[in-house]
């Protein structure tokens, strides 16, 4: 039956937060993009089966990773490790001036659904020229699409990722807000 829905994948996405800026070095990139507005800065960067998110406010800065392996890219610097599996919300603020928001949702979806909504993300990244990139199947994994699409504000950015896994039908959305957080005067 070409209905069925796969096996989950073994290891599935986790959410790591780091409290500094990750080196690139450290990950396979594929597209990446820098965002500025006059209270942060931001680095984006789609990584094989995931992405990265370093937003910089000041002195302060907080970079999100989703990544396919569950153990951190490095200790340094590391203040939540997270699964992505079913629905999640985790929301902090990091020491200094950066309060942040996240929901993820994994969708184990039938072939016929997954094939329904990969072509439809892939249009809508299409035709509004979003952060995108497809890695095609391997002999270790199946091809992934992965979208950002990147809303800047004056002191936030709103990040929504989906990641499609064809080996396994699975979808993960993610909506992130990084805000920073505005400082009280005290006379």
């Amino acid at each position: 039956m070409a209905n069925r829905t796969k096996q989950r994948r073994a290891g599935g996405l986790t959410l790591l937060l780091y409290q500094r800026p990750l080196h690139p070095e450290l990950f396979k990139i594929l597209a990446s993009q820098q965002y500025g507005r006059k209270a942060y800065d931001a680095d984006v960067w789609l990584v094989e089966g995931g992405h990265v998110v370093s937003f910089s406010a000041g002195e302060n800065t907080l970079a999100e990773v989703i990544a396919l392996r569950a153990e951190p890219i490095t200790d340094r610097g590391l203040i939540q490790s997270i699964p992505c599996r079913g629905e999640r919300y985790h929301e902090m603020t990091a020491p200094g001036n950066i309060r942040y928001m996240i929901s993820t949702q994994e969708e184990q979806l039938t072939s016929t659904l997954y094939e329904a909504t990969r072509h439809e993300i892939l249009t809508y990244a299409q035709r509004r020229e979003l952060l995108m990139s497809q890695t095609t199947a391997t002999a270790e994994s199946g091809a992934i699409l992965s979208v950002l699409d990147v809303e800047c504000r004056s002191h936030e950015l709103l990040v929504q990722s989906f990641h499609l896994f064809d080996d396994s039908f699975l979808v993960i959305k993610t909506q992130g807000i990084f805000e920073v957080a505005k400082v009280l005067k005290t006379r």
